[in-house]
């Protein structure tokens, strides 16, 4: 199933409206700088094109955002897209080499199926970094828990989530 996309439309009818995934805020592109990005991206789709895990696109506005549904569904922090980007909105390759790519960290909701009991632990095996790891009690579906200090934000469990229960946030 790696790189398929995911249909909203119907998950959110097997799973109910509320089961659409969450994003606190439209992403930006990894290293952009917030107001200036905000201010300074043309929407010429460059970005959208030289990402090579299909995660880029533009919005109503023509400004480019992340998306983790589309594409391989998570950011691999390449720099593809600042790279391509002719506007001064990114920062420089010497910096980028030494700056997290963004503060985002994911957040698991009451959506997940291991609260109603149910055992899975899709975001754990999506999770390259070991992230998420699940907590067992005795009588209980092992929970998950999140190691917020090493979760770089790159979304890799965000769309194979089958209940949509996982948040990307600053």
């Amino acid at each position: 199933m790696g790189g398929a996309s995911v249909d909203r439309s119907r998950r959110a009818f097997l799973l109910g409206s509320s089961a659409v995934p969450a994003i606190a805020t439209t992403l930006r592109l990894p290293w952009a700088w917030p107001n200036a990005f905000a201010d300074g991206c043309t929407g010429c789709g460059d970005c959208v094109t030289a990402c090579p895990e299909g995660i880029v696109a533009l919005d109503g506005t023509r400004h480019a955002f992340v998306d983790f549904q589309r594409g391989g569904g998570l950011c691999s922090f390449c720099g593809a897209c600042a790279d391509i980007c002719s506007e001064p909105i990114f920062l420089a390759p010497e910096l980028r080499a030494v700056t997290p790519p963004w503060t985002l960290h994911i957040a698991i909701g009451d959506g997940c199926l291991t609260r109603e009991g149910v055992m899975c632990q899709t975001c754990k095996d999506a999770c390259a970094d070991g992230v998420i790891r699940f907590a067992y009690t005795a009588g209980r579906v092992a929970q998950p828990v999140v190691d917020l200090d090493r979760c770089t934000g790159c979304g890799a469990c965000v769309a194979p989530c089958p209940a949509s229960a996982i948040v990307i946030s600053r």
